[in-house]
């Protein structure tokens, strides 16, 4: 069914894109994980529970209630700060490994997604091997399944509207929308 309002993509078509990676890509596909999914979440929560631990182990061992309440006030931005900072490293990470290469061209169809580098690599992501999809601002994101980061595709690499369309029809009709 077609929601977008253009043409239904032909069976066999393909959309080809065009793009290079950069560190906005990684860091806005990296925060929507750890938003949105269940593995992402806990992972916040870890970092944010994590410095509680002390100030338990003081409960249980009797230290003085001032102290107590300093680790219980200092506790949760140490944790949003670790956090912060373990986001920052896979992202920087991810970027690292994804800029190796300055231009990916992809070609989204039927049968998945193919992406060329210019070293003359080449892989193919069938959809099969995807869990599900999602759409930010900026980015296509295709969850892969199992563990692993989410592959993005920047909607700038779709060079008008129609092809973005396109590209978005690709998705919907082969993928679940997360």
């Amino acid at each position: 069914m077609n929601t977008t309002g253009g043409a239904e993509p032909a069976v066999g078509a393909q959309v080809e894109a065009y793009f290079g990676p950069r560190p906005a890509d990684a860091r806005e596909a990296l925060r929507w994980q750890s938003r949105k999914t269940a593995r992402g979440r806990v992972r916040m929560l870890l970092w944010l529970g994590l410095p509680l631990v002390p100030a338990v182990l003081g409960a249980v061992r009797g230290i003085a209630p001032e102290h107590l309440l300093v680790l219980a006030v200092l506790a949760p931005p140490v944790g949003w700060y670790a956090a912060h900072m373990s986001l920052d490293r896979r992202v920087y990470r991810l970027y690292e490994w994804a800029a190796r290469h300055r231009e990916y061209r992809c070609t989204v169809s039927d049968t998945g997604l193919e992406t060329r580098l210019p070293d003359g690599t080449s892989s193919l992501l069938l959809w099969s091997e995807c869990e599900a999809f999602a759409e930010t601002r900026n980015l296509f994101l295709l969850l892969p399944k199992g563990k692993g980061a989410p592959l993005w595709l920047p909607k700038r690499a779709a060079l008008t509207d129609a092809e973005l369309a396109r590209i978005r029809a690709f998705l919907e009709r082969n993928l679940r929308r997360f």
